[in-house]
């Protein structure tokens, strides 16, 4: 019995939900995770992996990277907005300083990053349907 499909589909719905709290929890990353889930599912199971690219919220963090065009306004508000909530608490309620200045480091960095992606008008123009994950 080959256990590689089973392995793979496994481990690529746990990228998945890795994936998915990094939307909320700014330390762990979103879009990594969501690349290594459609590698891995387009290595077992097509119908998983097709449910990844066209998936409402998840797909366009994908075919943004893939094609190198951005976020829109409303992911960037997104992202900044829980980064702050999430940053903010962490260093309110962080009893060392230098932890504190690490997390405020973490987060300047990670705002510039989002400052640095390019802004799209709309999410269509970063979800072509069209083209695989992986050939």
């Amino acid at each position: 019995m080959n256990l590689k499909k089973p392995f793979f589909a496994a481990t690529g719905l746990l990228s998945v939900v890795l994936g998915t709290a990094g939307i909320f929890l700014p330390l762990l990353p979103t879009t990594p995770f969501l690349l290594l889930a459609g590698y891995l599912f387009a290595r077992s199971s097509p119908r998983l992996h097709d449910w990844l690219l066209n998936h409402r919220h998840l797909g366009p963090y994908i075919h943004a990277f893939r094609n190198k065009t951005g976020l829109t306004k409303a992911q960037k508000l997104r992202i900044g907005t829980s980064m702050a909530v999430v940053m903010s608490v962490s260093i309110y309620f962080s009893p060392i300083p230098a932890i504190r200045w690490m997390l405020g480091g973490i987060w300047v960095f990670w705002t510039a990053m989002l400052f640095r992606t390019k802004t799209l008008k709309t999410i269509e123009s970063s979800t072509p349907q069209t083209r695989p994950l992986c050939s």
